[in-house]
């Protein structure tokens, strides 16, 4: 959220790790020619999202975030050039999640801020880590449910944010970036395959059970502790949590 956490990651993926995760994957993803047929089963809106080619989904989260980026320096230039802040105060508004934001009746915000980035370090390692991670859960998932863990964790991160500031520290705290909704895709993949390898700056090898538990335990000490608090940590620590529901609804066919 606020800014990155300072880990990157890549992960192995050798066969042994592919099959693992597929035997253990709860996709179920009939042709377009047989889904719904027979059974008087109701037809879901959303199905149309699962004939999207997985790559534009992929490419696609990537691109917005970054076109969003740009928006945020051409409006920090045009402040330091021009004088005028009136496009950057608009970003402010539209692109990062609070408790005021929110309030004033842009609800927009809890989705626009997952994909808003203002420094180059903080979409660096956000998309760092979803270009190695997302590609096996999207894999597993298919677009329609990929989609629904990466926009609804994120989701869970804005309003965890919004409610552990404002209601449990009482105060307004503005956050936005990608790491709720990617590590909501995190703890989803670590769940499925929790022995699978990552590697921490590329060098590290770490399970990935061990990764995510430390990042939680780590960022819910500092949520507590108001420690590290130019970093969201709550929506971290909400991220990995909605990942997690969301394995366990899919596990148990909820």
């Amino acid at each position: 959220m606020a800014l990155p956490t300072q880990t990157s990651f890549s992960c192995k993926n050798t066969p042994t790790a592919w099959l693992k995760i597929r035997q253990q994957s709860s996709r179920a993803r009939p042709p377009p020619s047989q889904n719904h047929r027979g059974g008087g089963n109701k037809r879901n809106p959303f199905d149309f999202l699962d004939q999207i080619p997985e790559d534009v989904v992929f490419w696609g989260i990537i691109g917005l975030n970054g076109a969003v980026f740009i928006m945020w320096q051409l409006s920090r230039k045009r402040y330091e050039i021009e004088r005028d802040p009136g496009s950057y105060i608009w970003m402010q508004r539209n692109f990062t999640s609070s408790w005021s934001n929110f309030s004033s009746g842009r609800i927009w915000t809890a989705a626009t801020s997952m994909f808003s980035h203002q420094g180059f370090q903080h979409i660096l390692f956000n998309m760092f880590t979803f270009y190695f991670l997302a590609r096996p859960v999207l894999s597993i998932l298919g677009p329609r449910k990929f989609l629904s863990l990466y926009i609804g964790g994120g989701l869970v991160s804005s309003f965890g944010s919004m409610y552990w500031h404002n209601r449990i520290k009482h105060r307004d705290t503005s956050s936005l970036g990608a790491s709720g909704a990617v590590f909501s895709v995190n703890a989803f993949l670590a769940c499925v395959a929790p022995k699978m390898i990552f590697q921490i700056y590329g060098i590290i090898p770490v399970p990935a059970w061990l990764f995510v538990s430390g990042v939680f335990v780590f960022d819910t000490f500092s949520a507590m502790s108001d420690k590290r608090r130019e970093t969201d940590t709550a929506g971290h620590v909400a991220g990995i949590l909605a990942g997690i529901a969301y394995y366990l609804l899919k596990r148990f066919g909820l």
